[in-house]
């Protein structure tokens, strides 16, 4: 069943009211690392394995159009393990449409408390990645209504913008699971959805393997294989 994600109410139409029978545009916009890490607080490792395009199927109003995905992410080439897993979600994500826009890490130079230097790989471009995507997608005219998976303050610009100029169209606040919205993003948007842990559960990738065309598209790492006997829950 396609059950949206409860919301604290429902927005009026972008730009008021609409012929009937108009079907309004929806796009999704991914903070990879910040839905990674709420998802990796669940201490369920098998979640991380999650089809964006279907969890963005269930975080639109039902009888809008999904017309783009866009997940913002980065690949640590450092890390050959985490490389190799980053490379196969992102397999799976292409291979169900979902749009790819890929940073990268750098090495930085930290001290830790004991007085000793160290480098500490951190993640560049994702934000930019993000405010870019949706505000261009914008001025395309991709979509009439943005949802923003994040509950990173750091996109607050990019939402204030957004109403600035587009104020025929709709922008969405999207906390992941287990997180609290950007008081200062949600100022700036028509409505809210929080993400449920369960409708995470119901958006997994089937199976091991994906297979298109009679060929392996991408395999689920081993890290994310659910647990004996899981079930996803009814909801």
């Amino acid at each position: 069943m396609n059950t949206t994600i409860p919301a604290a109410g429902s927005p009026a139409a972008p730009g008021g009211p609409r012929a009937a029978g108009t079907v309004l545009k929806a796009a999704v916009y991914i903070d990879g690392f910040n839905l990674y890490h709420a998802i990796a607080d669940l201490g369920a490792p098998h979640l991380k394995w999650v089809n964006l395009r279907a969890l963005s199927e269930r975080i639109i109003r039902r009888g809008e159009n999904l017309t783009r995905v866009a997940w913002c992410s980065a690949v640590n080439t450092k890390n050959a393990q985490k490389m190799l897993r980053w490379r196969a979600y992102r397999k799976a994500q292409e291979s169900v449409g979902v749009i790819v826009m890929q940073g990268h890490f750098t090495e930085e130079p930290r001290r830790c408390d004991q007085g000793h230097n160290y480098f500490h790989p951190t993640e560049k471009e994702g934000d930019v990645n993000f405010a870019i995507s949706l505000i261009s997608d914008a001025h395309l005219g991709l979509y009439d209504v943005a949802y923003m998976v994040t509950a990173d303050s750091d996109q607050v610009a990019t939402a204030k913008l957004f109403r600035t100029r587009f104020p025929n169209k709709a922008i969405v606040s999207v906390a992941p699971p287990g997180r609290r919205h950007s008081k200062e993003i949600i100022a700036s948007c028509h409505d809210t959805r929080s993400i449920r842990r369960e409708v995470i559960e119901n958006c997994l990738f089937p199976g091991p393997t994906i297979i298109r065309d009679g060929r392996l598209v991408a395999a689920r790492p081993a890290q994310y294989e659910p647990p004996p006997g899981w079930r996803p829950p009814q909801i």
